[in-house]
């Protein structure tokens, strides 16, 4: 199985869809908190991203019951796929092996 490489927006958002199953609004305010508030996702631009990310089989959605309070209007929850997982744990693998990468003294070039 191919696992894709994930965007920095993928991988946000994966990682807010991988505590539980949430929609729209939800991810984007878990987004800024997981960012301290440096990365703002716009309603079009979050759902253009997520249609593309289950298309890609990183997550799936369903509909969510009608009720009064919303005038019949439903939600689209999205949850994290398997995949969507294999794929963020091998982004956060690919980071942290980046991020903590200490060349050896005799790699080094003059």
């Amino acid at each position: 199985m191919d696992v894709p490489d994930l965007s920095r927006v993928e991988m946000l958002i994966l990682s807010a869809l991988s505590w539980h199953e949430q929609y729209g609004l939800e991810i984007v305010d878990s987004v800024k908190q997981i960012t301290d508030g440096r990365q703002t996702l716009s309603l079009g631009g979050l759902y253009t991203t997520l249609h593309r990310m289950e298309k890609k089989g990183l997550v799936e959605a369903r509909w969510g019951d009608t009720t009064e309070v919303r005038h019949g209007a439903r939600r689209r929850y999205y949850t994290i796929a398997g995949l969507g997982e294999l794929a963020l744990v091998e982004s956060r693998r690919a980071l942290f092996s980046a991020l903590t990468f200490q060349p050896s003294p005799g790699a080094m070039r003059a």
